[in-house]
C-alpha cells in the first residue's frame, strides 16, 4: 500500500505515531469514549501478546469477545478481536495479525474478512479527501483515537476546508502546516469531535444514528423544531453528532466554530504576511 500510484497517502498507517482502526469496527460500539476503547484495546493487546509460539485462534476468540464492556452500534458491522496495539507506547493500534508483526507470515486469513479484503480495502476518505486534506489530518493529529474519528468523517474535514478557503479567497498550501500555529488552530477545530459539548451520545457515530440494527443520516430540524434557517454550519453539526434543545443552543454552537475557524483564518494570513 505505501507508495500506491492509485492511493499514494495511506492513511490506515500514516506514520509511527498513529493508526486509524475504523474499519476494523474500533468504534462500533454504543460506549465508543476514549477511556473505553483505550480498556478495551489493552486487554485485547495483553491477551493476544499472551501466547506464546502457536496462537489457538478459537480460544482466542473466544476470550477476546468477552472483553468489550459495550454492546454494540449496528450488530452488522463486525467488530475485528485482532485490532491491538502495535508497541509499548501505545501509540499505534492496527491489525495484530499483520505479516509484518509475523516475520512476513500472513494470519489474516484467521479473520472474519480474510487476508485478501483486509489488505484490498480502502475507505471512501481515500478517494473523496483530496491530498491536502489528507495530509493536512495526518500533520496535525498524533492521536489514534481523534485521528480515526476525523480520518473517516469526510463532511467535518472538507467543510472546514470549505469553509476556511472561502473566507481566505485561495487553496490552502499545505507547506504552510510546518508553521506550529497553524496546526494548533486545525487541531482545536478538530478537537470538537470528541469534546463537543452539544454532542448526543446515544446510539450516535457522528452524522449517523442507529436504531434496531439499521443506520440513518441524522437531520436537524431547524424549521419544525424553530422556524429557523438551517445553519451555515449545519453539516459540521451533524458531524458533531449535534442535538439541540433551543434555537440559542444552535447559535451558541455556531459561535463555537465560527471562532475556530476565523482563528484558523486569522493564523494563516498572520503567517503569510
Amino acid at each position: 500500500m505505501p507508495g500506491s500510484t492509485i492511493y499514494p497517502v495511506h492513511l490506515c498507517q500514516p506514520n509511527s505515531q498513529k493508526g486509524c482502526g475504523a474499519c476494523c469496527g474500533l468504534y462500533n460500539y454504543q460506549d465508543h469514549s476514549r477511556e473505553s476503547l483505550k480498556s478495551l484495546l489493552e486487554n485485547r493487546t495483553g491477551l493476544f501478546n499472551s501466547f506464546q509460539g502457536e496462537i489457538p485462534f478459537g480460544e482466542y476468540v473466544q476470550k477476546a469477545g468477552s472483553l468489550a464492556g459495550s454492546p454494540k452500534l449496528l450488530e452488522t458491522i463486525h467488530n475485528c478481536d485482532y485490532l491491538g496495539f502495535l508497541d509499548v507506547e501505545q501509540k499505534k493500534i492496527g491489525c495484530l495479525l499483520h505479516p509484518s508483526r509475523h516475520q512476513g507470515n500472513d494470519l489474516r486469513h484467521h479473520t472474519f474478512y480474510g487476508a485478501e479484503l483486509c489488505a484490498g480495502h480502502y475507505c471512501p476518505s481515500y478517494s473523496y479527501l483530496d491530498s491536502i486534506e489528507q495530509r493536512a489530518v495526518i500533520a496535525v493529529l498524533n492521536d489514534w483515537y481523534l485521528y480515526g474519528l476525523v480520518i473517516t468523517d469526510i463532511d467535518l474535514v472538507k467543510e472546514f476546508f470549505h469553509h476556511t478557503q472561502t473566507r481566505l479567497g485561495e487553496s490552502i498550501r499545505f507547506q504552510q502546516f510546518k508553521h506550529e500555529g497553524i496546526r494548533n488552530s486545525l487541531k482545536s477545530f478538530f478537537e470538537l469531535k470528541e469534546y463537543w459539548p452539544y454532542s448526543s451520545t446515544e446510539n450516535r457515530l457522528g452524522k449517523y444514528y442507529f436504531s434496531q440494527s439499521e443506520y440513518q443520516i441524522a437531520r436537524i430540524d431547524y424549521e419544525i423544531k424553530w422556524g429557523i434557517k438551517p445553519s451555515r454550519f449545519d453539516k459540521i453539526l451533524v458531524s458533531l453528532s449535534s442535538e439541540f434543545s433551543s434555537p440559542e443552543d444552535v447559535r451558541r454552537a455556531e459561535d463555537l466554530i465560527e471562532g475556530k475557524i476565523q482563528n484558523f483564518v486569522d493564523t494563516y494570513q498572520e503567517i503569510n504576511r
